[in-house]
């Protein structure tokens, strides 16, 4: 029998589902990928046809949605930007 979460956890899971959910595109392709399938940078390159320099940049969008959404302080390094 598994010990039910505690209502906090919960709403934080239920949130970040909903931000998945509203993802676009290849960004939720290869959160998706990365996270659920645990699948690596090359093979997810190799599944959607983009270059891994591609999947990093996707993966990096995809985080920045996940963190603004779930009301996350910023780290410091994503306050330098390479685009």
């Amino acid at each position: 029998m598994s010990a039910r979460k505690p209502r906090e956890e919960r709403l934080r899971l239920w949130r970040a589902e909903r931000v998945v959910d509203q993802m676009h595109g290849m960004d939720r392709k290869v959160f998706l990928a990365i996270r659920v399938d645990e699948m690596t940078y090359p093979q997810i390159a190799a599944r959607f046809g983009i270059s891994v320099a591609d999947v990093e940049a996707h993966f990096a969008a995809s985080l920045r949605i996940m963190m603004k959404a779930m009301d996350e302080k910023d780290p410091w390094w994503w306050r330098f930007r390479l685009w």
